[in-house]
């Protein structure tokens, strides 16, 4: 009987909710092993984690890639996005199972990666998730510069240069908006991010949540204001 290894993955309770939480991952697994005649040796399981992180950087998928290479058994796994979603860690981890004479099985989309054509698809689905990863991040950069032009509250900070007021709404700091424009003027004369917060700190400008200014925090004013 040959030797099956689990693998599940959640990023949010939300996927929990959409029936691709852990239990209903591992049901999957655990029902296409006996159908298969496979010994299922473990499951390792990576709660609360991102699928755009390698595979061989997280907690459990380091320690399935270690096993896997010993044992060389049948990597099992509900949906190919709960390895990667990144086309280069896809196309690597194949790389390696292939090295390695490990076994991939993908459940949900019927992927077989013990032959060349189900490698291939399996390439093919992460440049689709890759790409869903890319579209989500590019929505909720949009919709958080909406609500900065309707200046609602986005986070529980407001920005350098404001403050909260009624209803949560964003009203003007004067005092940090003056330091903005003189942030913005010197930038535009082509100083450095190092070189405008060495004047903040100079002139005693302070920061709103620390005690001096660094080129990053410089950054992030120049970018809210461009």
């Amino acid at each position: 009987m040959r030797t099956a290894l689990g693998y599940v993955r959640v990023s949010t309770d939300e996927q929990a909710e959409r029936g691709l939480g852990l239990e209903a991952q591992r049901q999957r697994i655990r029902a296409y092993c006996e159908m298969k005649g496979l010994h299922l040796a473990t499951i390792f399981e990576d709660p609360g984690l991102s699928g755009g992180k390698p595979l061989g950087s997280r907690s459990a998928g380091g320690r399935l890639l270690a096993e896997a290479r010993r044992t060389k058994p049948v990597v099992v796994v509900a949906r190919l996005d709960r390895l990667f979603r990144s086309v280069a860690d896809a196309a690597q981890t194949i790389t390696d199972f292939d090295r390695y004479g490990i076994e991939l099985v993908a459940i949900c989309e019927g992927f077989d990666m013990t032959n060349p054509y189900g490698r291939a698809m399996a390439q093919m689905a992460s440049v689709f998730a890759e790409l869903e990863r890319a579209m989500i991040r590019e929505r909720t950069r949009a919709a958080m510069k909406v609500k900065r032009g309707r200046k609602e509250r986005i986070s529980g900070h407001a920005p350098y240069g404001w403050d909260f007021g009624p209803k949560g709404k964003l009203v003007e700091n004067a005092k940090e908006q003056r330091a903005v424009a003189w942030i913005m003027r010197l930038h535009r004369r082509g100083e450095s991010l190092r070189g405008i917060a060495k004047r903040l700190n100079d002139r005693g400008i302070h920061p709103k949540r620390s005690t001096q200014w660094l080129h990053s925090s410089v950054l992030r004013i120049v970018n809210r204001a461009a």
